[in-house]
């Protein structure tokens, strides 16, 4: 029976609530049919692509809008309209993740961006469509470019001039100032992006699709924070301005904590997650953030490397020393990539060509943790078969005297 005094509001359609989320993000969103039409595309598409045609557009519009614009992917290579992530899982009928190209507007300007697509199919299980998301990270490569050309300007400088420890000092410290300020700016939109998703995730009227959506866009959020950590985090490495501060925290709760983004991804992507406490402590003493940054950052790698089969990290105890092991079950480490594997900015392509997402600095600060925390990380590799990264950390942290 109906209850005449219930004046809760009747639920808006599915689709115009799909089309108000949309419209409301911070990404940029492009939605065509099966045809390659262009249904939609919200606000912040726009504003990062001002030179889109209004919707509806009929097939063909990313060809004119390709005339007036140039596309170039992640290694400088010039690329057509149609070669994007967007037309890619609309001709293979496979979602593509993280495809890092940019786009020159007819005005000269340059933004940098990864997309993500995702096929759509109906009942009967054909192709009806492709939602594409797009994530403007024209401010994260160019501070990358400049802190390379820092780099590469402070190692010239050093063989001609032989900088003095002070101007070595200072050019660290600017830099850590710079990311600092620049972090700030990130980071306060990307948390309320987040807040704001989670607080749709939880909500019960949001449907099944629209809840994929939603954890897309955590989960891409999730990465484009872990890649403004390690970027601040080399740089206060590099100005030495890393303290370790150690205190006793439970294995268990900090592994979970730490692999929380990871299962999560494995889940996604239909691989298995296992956490295996083979003689682990209990408790360790220990700087629980720079451990935290340690395992993301290596069962990131392990997930995005991992196309199928599983991700594990195994935790045990080696007399005074707690080892913590992410094996997978990827291609394995080449050799040309062991070669520079801790170096910073060291990124590795994928079989079509693609880089990696992230700004190539999760290992060298795996390593550079670890070294503070008088601890070591090692690994083995096989082609085809997978790798495992072994870190090893004392059960007590103790500073070492200056």
């Amino acid at each position: 029976m109906v209850d005449p005094f219930d004046t809760t509001p009747a639920p808006a359609p599915t689709a115009s609530r799909l089309r108000a989320l949309l419209s409301s993000m911070h990404s940029g969103i492009l939605e065509v049919d099966a045809n390659g039409a262009l249904i939609h595309a919200n606000r912040a598409a726009y504003m990062m692509m001002p030179d889109l045609p209004p919707t509806p557009a009929p097939p063909g519009w990313d060809i004119e809008f390709g005339e007036g614009v140039s596309f170039r992917d992640a290694h400088g290579t010039p690329m057509g309209a149609e070669e994007g992530p967007l037309f890619e899982a609309l001709r293979t009928e496979e979602p593509q993740r993280d495809w890092q190209f940019s786009i020159e507007m007819m005005n000269g300007r340059i933004i940098h961006l990864m997309g993500t697509a995702e096929p759509l199919f109906n009942p009967e299980g054909f192709l009806s469509g492709v939602i594409c998301s797009y994530q403007d990270i024209t401010e994260l490569i160019n501070l990358q470019h400049a802190l390379e050309k820092q780099l590469t300007e402070t190692k010239s400088a050093n063989q001609e001039l032989r900088l003095t420890h002070g101007e070595l000092s200072r050019a660290h410290n600017l830099q850590a100032g710079f990311i600092a300020n620049f972090s700030h700016d990130l980071r306060t939109p990307l948390s309320g992006v987040l807040g704001f998703a989670d607080l749709l995730a939880i909500s019960p009227n949001i449907v099944e699709e629209e809840g994929e959506f939603l954890q897309e866009i955590i989960d891409s959020g999730d990465s484009l924070r872990m890649m403004i950590d390690s970027v601040i985090t080399y740089s206060n490495i590099l100005s030495g301005n890393v303290r370790i501060v150690a205190d006793w925290h439970d294995v268990d709760a900090l592994v979970e904590k730490s692999s929380e983004a990871a299962r999560r991804l494995c889940i996604r992507r239909g691989l298995d997650f296992k956490m295996e406490m083979y003689r682990a402590p209990e408790k360790i003493c220990v700087d629980e953030m720079r451990l935290q940054e340690i395992l993301e950052q290596l069962l990131d790698n392990a997930v995005k490397f991992t196309e199928k089969g599983e991700v594990c990290i195994q935790v045990s105890t080696e007399e005074d020393r707690v080892i913590f092991e992410i094996t997978d079950t990827g291609p394995g480490i080449s050799a040309e990539a062991e070669m520079r594997l801790y170096e910073p900015y060291s990124k590795t392509l994928v079989k079509d060509g693609q880089l990696r997402r992230g700004v190539g600095l999760g290992l060298t600060l795996v390593k550079a943790l670890c070294d503070l925390m008088g601890g070591k990380v090692d690994y083995v590799t096989s082609t085809g078969y997978g790798t495992k990264f072994r870190v090893e950390l004392p059960l007590i942290f103790t500073p070492a005297l200056d």
